[in-house]
């Protein structure tokens, strides 16, 4: 898959596409797409700690309010916001129940760093999402350089 495809499948904005694509100074497409998404806000910044209030709930209504959709009934965001977990993971699968009933998905992109990148994308791009090794690292566990869906 082409790093233009890749980022369409992340960003479904085209100017997001065009302002990744078309960054002179872009060597790693991997790294543009990382600090583009965290600079836009695109990306939810998440330590591997886990969040301090409400991040995901919060960046599931910042994601239906820019794009006029409903992810997740106000309940559902409710007793996700309470949802009590001992790692980040389990609350991302918890998301991903709610969200993934109207085919949305929260995703983790790989970094190399001890922070979770997570952006919402639509599961029809599950399959070609999870399958593009991003992060050229073999310091780094061969899962954990793909995109990952947790369910």
């Amino acid at each position: 898959m082409s790093d233009k495809d890749i980022v369409r499948l992340i960003f479904d904005d085209r100017k997001d596409v065009e302002a990744i694509l078309g960054d002179p100074e872009a060597f790693d497409v991997h790294e543009c797409i990382l600090n583009y998404g965290l600079s836009t806000k695109k990306f939810l910044y998440v330590d591997y700690k886990g969040e301090d209030d409400r991040e995901i709930v919060n960046y599931i209504l910042d994601y239906e309010f820019a794009r006029n959709i409903e992810l997740a009934l106000q309940e559902e965001l409710e007793e996700l916001g309470e949802f009590e977990y001992e790692l980040l993971p389990d609350k991302i699968k918890e998301a991903n129940k709610i969200i993934s009933k109207r085919g949305y998905g929260l995703f983790s992109y790989p970094t190399s760093g001890d922070f979770y990148a997570l952006f919402i994308a639509k599961l029809e791009n599950k399959t070609k999402l999870l399958q593009v090794d991003l992060l050229y690292d073999e310091r780094i566990p061969s899962k954990e350089r793909y995109v990952q869906y947790y369910l």
